[in-house]
């Protein structure tokens, strides 16, 4: 018996020499420097993910590891790295630990703001405003490439990212490449919408990507919270009776001009994304919408109503049950 307990303290006690030894003695794959960026807020989980990203680890449990048994937590630095060819995870550390070798975000970084409902292409033009790779992001969204799809397994598989770049102020590098811009931003939509409310989406058995086209159409919509949920639930009542959603916002989609009133012109334009022709929801998202649209869209108000209109020159959202209802509600407020 103690002979058999020996045994497998001394095989065991091997297996963990040698995985100490491969986790201090590998060195990366990388045969050209490696600029790597760590973001203000990245914790261990996002960082190893990075290294990983960048075959700076051949593994980012390697990293994990490393980290816990050194104890670098609490000491990890946001900044630009240059990582040498074939460095060994130890050097990595190092540089990543020390201030001194990083070239700091504070006076390299652009500042870009987002605001909630942006489009992809208006992502685009501000980032090209500052810059930055606006151009090759915009393609990026368009086509995302299979290792960032692998990467994000919540991203359609085929098809646009639109309406997963998380609408925030973000700081990019002045060199930050479109690859590092767009999962930045899928990489903060992950942190705030697909893990918190994944077990909710799914309890309502409800997909993610519809969940995300249908607060865009709302996000397009309305601009408060308390409406948000209320036009939630008359797109939802809508949905549940099989009636036209007749969103304006995917109109507005359409022609890339938002207007107060459209014409009969436009509401008869053929695309799939004309809600006013085409019942359900438009095939994607429309825009980029913010956390309270999609938890408006995971949870509606309970209402009975089924039209709504908005005055542009109060700001007031008006909600209606009937169509005589809606009707009145126009001419009062000379709609």
């Amino acid at each position: 018996m103690w002979k058999k307990i020996i045994g497998i303290v001394v095989v065991v006690s091997i297996g963990v020499f040698g995985w100490d030894y491969m986790v201090h003695t590998l060195r990366s794959t990388n045969t050209e420097p490696v600029v790597l960026t760590i973001a203000p807020g990245d914790d261990v989980v996002e960082i190893g993910r990075n290294l990983a990203h960048h075959n700076l680890v051949r593994w980012r449990g390697m990293f994990y590891y490393y980290g816990l048994r050194h104890g670098v937590r609490g000491q990890l630095h946001s900044g630009t790295y240059t990582i040498a060819p074939r460095s060994s995870l130890g050097e990595i550390v190092y540089k990543i630990t020390r201030l001194s070798e990083a070239t700091s975000l504070q006076t390299r970084d652009k500042k870009v703001t987002f605001p909630e409902g942006l489009t992809s292409v208006q992502m685009a033009q501000r980032l090209t405003a500052e810059g930055l790779p606006g151009d090759a992001f915009a393609a990026l969204v368009q086509q995302p490439t299979a290792d960032l799809r692998t990467r994000f397994p919540f991203l359609p598989q085929t098809g646009s990212a639109e309406g997963y770049l998380f609408p925030d102020t973000y700081m990019f590098a002045v060199d930050a490449s479109a690859e590092t811009i767009f999962a930045t931003m899928v990489g903060t939509f992950a942190k705030k919408v697909e893990i918190p409310l994944r077990d909710t989406i799914a309890a309502h058995e409800k997909s993610l990507h519809d969940i995300i086209i249908f607060a865009s159409v709302i996000e397009g919509e309305v601009a408060t919270d308390s409406d948000r949920k209320i036009v939630a639930g008359i797109f939802a009542n809508r949905l549940a009776i099989g009636m036209l959603l007749q969103s304006d916002a995917t109109i507005d989609f359409i022609t890339g001009q938002p207007a107060m009133k459209h014409t009969l012109d436009d509401l008869a334009i053929d695309s799939p994304y004309n809600t006013y022709k085409y019942p359900g929801l438009p095939p994607g998202p429309i825009n980029n919408p913010s956390l309270s649209s999609i938890l408006a869209a995971v949870n509606p108000a309970q209402t009975e109503y089924l039209f709504f209109l908005n005055n542009a020159t109060t700001g007031e959202t008006v909600f209606s049950k009937t169509f005589d209802e809606h009707i009145a509600n126009k001419a009062a407020h000379g709609l």
